[in-house]
């Protein structure tokens, strides 16, 4: 007779298996919120279309922040209903370079303002509010601003709007900046770059070479889908302790 399973073991199994089967789990093109991300590595992974090897990953911060997208996006879709001229661009897929598309969160057509969510715990909303918004999210933004340009719109100010993932809506923490598309460009050059680096490496047919593109590790390593859950399943060291090779074709920051 088997051993009985807990009710909480079997309602977690349910929603982590729920959650793997997600669209956005199994996304496999790249998108504007990780071009930006510091890791040319972990970005040589996802251009390559390497499978993760880090799985056993707890995804509920990851469902929440999903929930409140699609609840924010019905709550400015319906506050369009009741404004003599619709406001709010909600949820559009723009493209900020051909091949590369994301779903931005929010446009404010009276002001030109591209809007991003973040659903956020306490320790990434107060690290906003005294260093600003990561380069990857800023990148994320000003990618979505040059495909808003892309389709007629003149984008001015780029926002990441920190909602707390517990707590209230008074604590909402605005970050902004004017939109610049030259913060967008350099992105999408490095995004090339890298591209090729991996490509010359011939990282196709010896996927172990990937390891020789540098890394920047970091705590968001503990997060990295390519990190090494065991040894020699080809994933990414989670801190490196040897130097990485210096002379990578194609990587110049």
């Amino acid at each position: 007779m088997t051993a009985p399973v807990s009710l909480a073991a079997e309602l977690i199994g349910a929603v982590v298996d729920a959650a793997k089967f997600s669209p956005r789990s199994r996304q496999v093109a790249i998108g504007p919120s990780e071009i930006g991300h510091p890791c040319q590595r972990r970005l040589a992974y996802k251009l390559t279309e390497t499978r993760p090897t880090w799985v056993d990953s707890d995804p509920w911060a990851s469902i929440v922040g999903t929930a409140c997208h699609a609840w924010l996006a019905s709550a400015f879709s319906a506050q369009n209903l009741v404004l003599d001229e619709p406001r709010w661009l909600v949820e559009q897929r723009v493209h900020p370079t051909p091949g590369i598309s994301g779903s931005c969160d929010l446009y404010d057509t009276y002001t030109d303002t591209v809007i991003d969510w973040k659903i956020v715990g306490t320790t990434t909303m107060a690290k906003a509010k005294s260093q600003g918004a990561s380069q990857q999210y800023r990148t994320q933004g000003h990618l979505y601003g040059l495909g808003w340009e892309r389709l007629g719109r003149t984008p001015r100010e780029i926002v990441i709007a920190y909602w707390p993932r517990g707590g209230f809506l008074s604590q909402l923490y605005l970050y902004r900046e004017p939109y610049n598309r030259q913060v967008a460009e350099d992105a999408l050059d490095r995004l090339t770059r890298i591209s090729a680096a991996a490509l010359s490496l011939g990282v196709d047919e010896h996927p172990e070479r990937t390891n020789l593109v540098p890394c920047q590790p970091s705590d968001e390593c503990r997060y990295c889908p390519y990190r090494s859950a065991t040894r020699g399943d080809g994933g990414c060291p989670d801190a490196p302790t040897k130097a990485t090779p210096t002379g990578v074709p194609g990587i110049t920051e």
